[in-house]
């Protein structure tokens, strides 16, 4: 497979992926009765499971960040606040609305920010 073709591949696959998801959790949370808490974590700790696991297959060292302190602060403080703050006030937002309306407020961000700044 050329790369091209592996890159729209991956892209086809990641799109298709990321719109189920939020569909995927409104039924979770409206059916099952999952916390967005709960959802938020499995999801995290899967995604970094399978990237470590991806990554030492590809003969890379996965947890060399850990050796630098300052990559290691910044990691800790990406992950908090930039993918565990994402991820809970989107899934929580699908838990208390629902996954169309979460996706507009998420898509809206920058237009709020634009219009914040204007004040």
């Amino acid at each position: 497979m050329s790369s091209r073709a592996k890159g729209l591949a991956m892209v086809v696959t990641g799109a298709t992926l990321w719109g189920l998801s939020g569909t995927a959790a409104q039924i979770l949370f409206q059916e099952k009765h999952v916390t967005a808490e709960w959802l938020v974590a499995v999801r995290m700790v899967l995604a970094g499971f399978v990237l470590v696991v991806l990554s030492a297959f590809k003969g890379l060292e996965p947890l060399a960040i850990w050796k630098d302190r300052k990559s290691r602060w910044q990691l800790i403080v990406f992950g908090l606040v930039g993918m565990l703050g994402v991820q809970y006030t989107y899934f929580s937002s699908i838990a208390t609305g629902n996954a169309a309306t979460a996706t507009l407020l998420q898509y809206l961000a920058p237009v709020y920010i634009v219009l914040y700044s204007l004040l």
